[in-house]
């Protein structure tokens, strides 16, 4: 966990809780081992281990085009995750993630598909896009 990442997450004024970290679970399939396939199957793979912040925020700014204004932002490692603005991530995202120490996923959500953005303890970005069955089909299973 990024140190002192309570006190960053309390003064952006995220909301957060255990019932955020489980929301995030349930969005990703419900297990973090889904994290492994999914950085295994990405769509898109960046690495960004001599990125300065500047192209690090750049590069993390494309992956969240079609974002809500606040998107599931998740810690694995240390089971927080929290709801942030897209520009408050991309404004604080030194303070949130740490090369080499830890992993930070952002999940999104639009009309057809959940978007998982994983920004790895290894400095690679990944994204992947998990098709979402219709909500009318849902009602009818």
């Amino acid at each position: 966990m990024p140190p002192g990442l309570a006190m960053t997450l309390a003064a952006l004024g995220a909301e957060g809780g255990p019932e955020m970290f489980d929301e995030f679970l349930g969005t990703i399939g419900g297990s973090l081992s889904e994290l492994v396939r999914m950085r295994h199957d990405a769509e898109e793979r960046i690495d960004l281990s001599e990125a300065t912040v500047p192209e690090l925020r750049a590069a993390l700014e494309d992956r969240l085009q079609g974002a809500d204004e606040t998107v599931l932002v998740a810690w694995p490692a240390d089971r927080v995750a929290s709801g942030l603005h897209v520009a408050q991530l991309l404004q604080s995202i030194d303070d949130l993630w740490y090369p080499a120490m830890d992993d930070l996923v952002v999940v999104f959500t639009d009309e057809s598909a959940v978007t998982v953005v994983i920004l790895d303890h290894e400095e690679q970005l990944t994204r992947t896009r998990i098709r979402v069955r219709p909500r009318f089909l849902e009602a009818g299973s």
